[in-house]
């Protein structure tokens, strides 16, 4: 029945002042980070004895509190740290901890064994094979991506018994999360170290556009109206994104879908009704040009993007008239922060309210600028609010002013010449203790009203008398402060007995077991990456250099080029490894089984981008070979050893590593990239279809930011997701000395829109330097080097 099922409310908590709105609201846990190694790294974030209390403060309140550490981690970090960092709130009860990385769940499942681990959505969890092969690995909940459509959710909830969360409300990355590296090569910042910039919010002016529009830029969901669905799709846990923003959206998100969840569950679809106001409240608090439904009944489309304004939309609140002055569409008041735009969405002014307008009633717009002030209005132009503060105030009142108290139950016992005894009941629990022994009065006796006073006072702990029974000879006298410290004392044994039942004992470090791995100087084997029928064309090319041992090219490319350039290059000794999806989604599964048949014979390996890809063609193939591409991420040596036991696996060298770190990572068992244009992002959206609707053809497609800087998108329409590259090729085949030192077991070159002419006098280059001997030389005018100098924080 659906009133015995739990839905838990999850809300973000970017403060402990988040944590508290969140849990008076009605939030049955929320997601914070600690002060290091979580994805938010910008957030308020509490520091160690805080994090502590918030943990205690979640479990006096029976609520849970989830620690995000889901980045990548470095060796340096991994080693010594982590366990040091999360030791004391292992030790406190912590509900859970959420990450991306594999080298850290290696340390979670050994020195960690009874705290829960979430994969989160960083992992790029896509359908069954990942989230079965996930519960295997020891991981208690699956953060399913955002991209999900309700049917897929569906089909995990069918296939495996695993907790799922997902998400209902808040920002949408335009990258499936986990594989954006866009923010990282711009400006340093990685996402995947919980310090993106967002460069998705920015313009970007395509190929034969006259200025900038935000192509990358989406709205934020919200899936209120879709909570029956949800429901039924089968997830145990709804998780509100936000703890970038204030803790009041924090309270008001979750009390809505605590609201509006339980009112389904109580009454189901017949009485399930959103009110138009809650909607109104939300978009009033934060929007990006509305909201959408996400990815629950769609693939992508336009109507995900709002190209004109990345960032508070506001709502509208005011039409000018043909006068010159504005109408009020709704009751505005004081403080009302007013917005006027141009037909382009730009800000052209913008002032605080002074005084009430009723709805329909008329006021001139206030503004200290004089250029404003001469500045026609054109009639009919959106005055939008872009701030609230009644509403904030509300939320405050409501949510931020209030403690949440738990009932209790106490008696107080005062006999003349005994100790007086209190004992406190809260639930299960129970605690008694003895005071100091009452004295004979000597004049009037206390009375029952004045020996409960001094102890209903629970001020600012977290309990609150319910019922109080004192039981007296009256007879009695015993000081104020007595009893107020024997109150002290009560209401701290009983938070401690409760908090007892979650405390967990310390776990030992478990040191990290290397295998044993040589390093000596040696020239790499060269393996070439063609991407794009075009490139696959080209690939006769390939036959002109012998030093090529093997070329990755795109799975789907060669069969539906029928093998050609494929038996052309095995005929010339290469060995040939097929490029799986960058993400492998349901509806494409039958699809790459077929594919997968039809190359078995020719595949030497496979390429793999995406850990569901992986683990389909492993179930098909068990003896198969891999290589894991630079996004299935070994930052660590932990990494590498958890990655390297799934089978005949070769792994790719991380790119956001520079050379110092892969050098003490250890690059001569992995491949490493030495030119290429960088993959950024993989996005289910598609820019094309976007500006001007989908075509179905599969195409380049160049975006320049405000540097003037290029970007190249891919729609790859065989498995529907863009592919943006860097404008600049990274370039290190010149970097022989350092390219030595690393000694990887080989190299690669990719190609995806280079000429005929630039291919070979790559390749040319390479053998010069590696196979000729000659001095090291950059045929380049404009490129990068990527992390290899500089890396990331």
């Amino acid at each position: 029945m659906l009133s015995e099922k739990k839905i838990e409310i999850l809300a973000p908590a970017g403060s402990v002042e988040g944590m508290k709105a969140a849990f008076n609201a009605g939030a049955d846990a929320v997601y914070m980070g600690g002060s290091r190694f979580g994805a938010r790294a910008y957030a308020d974030n509490p520091d160690e004895e805080d994090l502590k209390r918030a943990i205690d403060h979640a479990h006096i309140h029976n609520k849970k509190l989830y620690l995000t550490l889901n980045t990548l981690l470095k060796d340096s970090e991994l080693e010594g740290e982590v366990y040091r960092f999360l030791s004391p709130y292992y030790r406190e009860g912590l509900d859970g901890v959420l990450i991306q990385d594999f080298g850290l769940l290696s340390i979670l499942k050994q020195s960690f064994p009874k705290l829960p681990v979430h994969a989160s959505t960083q992992m790029t969890i896509t359908g069954t094979e990942i989230v079965k092969w996930l519960e295997q690995q020891g991981m208690d909940r699956i953060v399913l991506s955002r991209e999900l459509s309700l049917e897929e959710i569906k089909d995990i909830r069918q296939n495996t018994r695993m907790e799922l969360e997902v998400f209902v409300q808040g920002a949408l990355c335009y990258c499936y999360s986990g594989q954006c590296l866009m923010s990282s090569v711009i400006g340093g910042r990685s996402g995947n170290r919980g310090r993106c910039a967002q460069p998705c919010r920015l313009p970007y002016r395509a190929e034969g556009d006259r200025e900038g529009h935000y192509l990358l830029s989406p709205k934020d969901i919200c899936t209120l109206s879709d909570i029956p669905e949800l429901v039924e799709s089968g997830a145990d846990s709804f998780k509100i994104e936000g703890r970038m923003k204030k803790p009041e959206y924090a309270a008001l998100t979750a009390f809505l879908y605590r609201h509006y969840t339980d009112l389904y569950l109580e009454y189901g679809r017949d009485r399930f009704r959103v009110d138009g106001k809650d909607m109104e409240r939300l978009m009033d608090l934060y929007n990006r040009g509305g909201f959408s439904h996400g990815y629950l009944y769609r693939n992508n489309g336009a109507e995900m993007i709002f190209t004109k304004r990345p960032n508070h939309m506001g709502v509208p609140a005011g039409t000018v008239t043909k006068k010159g002055d504005i109408r009020a569409d709704t009751e505005l008041k004081p403080g009302d922060v007013l917005e006027i735009r141009s037909k382009n969405g730009k800000e052209e002014r913008q002032w605080t309210l002074g005084h009430s307008v009723p709805e329909n009633g008329f006021f001139e717009p206030e503004t200290g600028k004089k250029k404003e002030k001469n500045r026609k209005l054109i009639p009919g132009t959106t005055v939008f609010r872009m701030r609230n503060p009644s509403l904030i105030e509300e939320l405050h009142e409501r949510y931020m002013r209030q403690e949440l108290k738990e009932k209790i139950y106490g008696t107080l016992r005062v006999m003349k010449d005994f100790p007086v005894i209190l004992t406190l009941v809260w639930g299960d629990i129970s605690v008694s203790l003895e005071g100091e022994k009452a004295e004979a009065a000597k004049n009037q006796p206390m009375s029952a009203g004045q020996l409960e006073k001094p102890i209903l006072q629970t001020g600012s702990t977290p309990f609150v008398f319910e019922m109080l029974e004192v039981e007296t000879d009256g007879e009695c006298y015993v000081p104020n402060q007595q009893l107020k410290l024997l109150r002290r004392r009560g209401l701290k044994t009983l938070e401690a007995e409760c908090l007892k039942k979650y405390m967990r004992v310390e776990e030992r470090e478990v040191p990290l077991q290397e295998k044993a791995v040589t390093s000596a100087q040696r020239i790499p084997a060269l393996h070439v990456m063609l991407t794009g029928p075009e490139m696959l064309r080209r690939g006769r090319i390939l036959t002109e250099f012998r030093g090529i041992r093997r070329v990755y090219t795109e799975l789907h490319e060669a069969v539906q080029e029928n093998f050609q350039t494929v038996r052309l290059l095995k005929q010339e000794g290469k060995e040939i490894y097929f490029a799986l999806p960058g993400i492998l989604r349901k509806k494409d599964r039958q699809k790459l089984i077929s594919y997968i048949q039809s190359a078995s014979g020719f595949a030497d390996g496979w390429l793999v981008c995406h850990m569901e890809a992986f683990l389909l063609v492993k179930s098909l193939i068990p003896e198969g070979n891999f290589v894991f591409d630079s996004s299935i991420y070994s930052m660590n040596r932990r990494s590498k050893i958890f990655l390297s036991d799934l089978g005949k696996v070769e792994l790719t060298a991380p790119v956001e590593l520079n050379y110092s770190e892969l050098k003490k990572l250890g690059c001569s068992d992995m491949e490493l990239v030495v030119y290429g244009h960088q993959q950024l992002m993989i996005s289910a959206q598609c820019v094309k279809k976007t500006r001007e609707g989908c075509t179905k053809r599969p195409e380049m497609l160049q975006l320049t930011d405000r540097q003037n800087k290029h970007f190249y998108v891919y729609n790859e329409c065989e498995f529907c997701y863009n592919k943006i590259y860097n404008g600049l090729p990274t370039m290190l085949i010149d970097k022989k000395k350092e390219l030595l030192e690393l000694a990887p077991a080989s190299v690669r070159i990719q190609f995806i829109m280079e000429t005929d002419e630039e291919i070979r006098a790559l390749l040319h280059s390479y053998e010069s330097i590696y196979g000729d001997g000659l001095p090291e030389k950059n045929i380049l005018k404009d490129f990068t080097r990527g992390h290899f100098a500089r890396g990331i924080e």
